[in-house]
């Protein structure tokens, strides 16, 4: 299970394990939010991840382009890195 929750105004923190029966859920929780200009989510707190939470990252990001706002990813995970480089997505991920 993972779940999305709000630490602050603007900051959040994305816990748990990322896949393929859990991403739905949290694009849920993601689009039910009334989001800041620019949002920081804290990933230090997801335990497993695979493509589909790199999926996830990549379409939070495309969801907050379109209301015009900016989300930043923080405490990203080695794996995630060497993943989202391994499809070239990297310089998506980081500022």
């Amino acid at each position: 299970m993972a779940h999305l929750e709000q630490v602050d105004n603007n900051h959040y923190k994305l816990t748990g394990k990322l896949d393929f029966k859990t991403v739905t859920a949290v694009l849920s929780q993601f689009h039910n939010l009334k989001l800041a200009d620019q949002v920081e989510i804290d990933l230090s707190g997801i335990d497993r991840s695979n493509s589909a939470g790199l999926t996830l990252l990549l379409e939070l990001l495309a969801d907050a382009k379109k209301q015009n706002r900016q989300v930043r990813f923080t405490g990203i995970s080695d794996a995630m890195i060497d993943l989202a480089e391994m499809s070239n997505v990297k310089h998506l991920l980081q500022p």
